[in-house]
């Protein structure tokens, strides 16, 4: 174990945090949403702190946090997108009690994973389950909404294809017989394309413009595929999709640099507002030095939090870490007693 004498000897403070840290801690109550956090630091020794939630969509205490931390996590792949393709596909109303099931539910989403790889080799998608629609969020309604990466526009034929072979994917699944066609919405977006609209309607764009109206665009779409959908608790429901990973990604994207993070963090603080911190953070990479972040295996209580500087999403960085581990006062400080 390590000591706060030999504090100095070590480069980070990583064993001797994980020696103090133990789970015997934690108690029965501490395990509700928010109440344990875990510490992370860098090879300089900056520390942060992540408070654990139960990420539930209908949980009021963390939905709104966990939304953020969605759209955080996936900005950087976003940010590579030239262009886009957005895809809807919805269930009838005579199929979705039979999706209800997490085997179904992940039988369907890979026939359309593999659909697309044979369609479009190489393809690179985020995609994410929405089980509620807008209007109605007590009415089982479940869509698989899939945000494909440098897509454009799809001929109809194209279009019509994918429908059809849905459609039968569907049918030979469940068993049942559909009439008529079943919705599948599709939507693509690129800078070119909102400059070919405005000249449309005798509006003059620069590429600048074009390129601002193209993120907005991209950047809402991200919000509307993170948000949470399972808003009215249903026990039934949510014991069937118990730990159901909602989400998923389709392909591998281009990492982002510290340096080309921090700068499209500007683009997304214009539109949502938010700290440019956090999105470092959440890829990995220290807000402060640009080093990677590792974080430590056992628990903390949640309390630590007041005791540093939030960042957004649950996250908060700890200054007082490096000034009070040399104290016999910093294995108190730790426990957060």
């Amino acid at each position: 174990m390590y000591t706060p004498g030999q504090r100095g000897k070590a480069l980070n403070l990583s064993a001797y945090l994980d020696s103090l840290l133990d789970k015997s801690y934690i108690t029965f109550k501490d395990k509700y949403c928010g109440y344990i956090a875990r510490l992370g630091q860098c090879k300089n020794g900056h520390c942060y702190l992540k408070v654990i939630y139960c990420g539930k969509e209908w949980c009021w205490n963390c939905r709104e946090i966990f939304h953020n931390r969605r759209i955080a996590r996936w900005w950087p792949k976003v940010m590579t997108m030239g262009s886009f393709g957005s895809f809807v596909f919805t269930i009838p109303k005579e199929m979705r009690e039979f999706y209800k099931d997490r085997e179904h539910l992940s039988e369907l989403r890979r026939y359309l994973n593999r659909r697309f790889k044979q369609l479009y080799p190489g393809i690179k998608a985020l995609c994410r389950w929405h089980w509620f629609g807008n209007e109605k969020h007590d009415v089982y309604k479940p869509h698989f909404n899939v945000l494909v990466s440098n897509f454009g526009k799809l001929p109809k034929k194209e279009l019509e294809k994918i429908k059809r072979n849905y459609k039968n994917a569907l049918e030979r699944y469940t068993g049942i017989k559909l009439n008529g066609k079943v919705d599948v919405y599709y939507h693509y977006s690129s800078p070119e394309g909102i400059k070919k609209e405005c000249k449309k309607r005798h509006e003059k764009l620069t590429d600048e413009k074009a390129q601002e109206r193209y993120q907005n665009t991209l950047l809402h779409k991200l919000w509307y595929l993170t948000k949470a959908t399972f808003t009215v608790y249903n026990q039934e429901l949510a014991k069937k999709l118990k730990n159901y990973p909602a989400s998923s990604v389709w392909g591998r994207f281009r990492k982002l640099t510290y340096e080309e993070i921090k700068t499209m963090k500007k683009q997304k603080k214009a539109y949502f507002g938010r700290l440019k911190k956090l999105d470092l953070l959440m890829s990995g990479h220290c807000p402060a030095c640009g080093n990677k972040v590792h974080w430590l295996k056992n628990f903390c209580r949640g309390t630590l939090s007041s005791h540093g500087q939030k960042i957004g999403a649950g996250y908060y960085y700890l200054p007082e870490i490096q000034k009070n581990a040399h104290r016999g006062s910093y294995r108190r400080f730790i426990k957060g007693r």
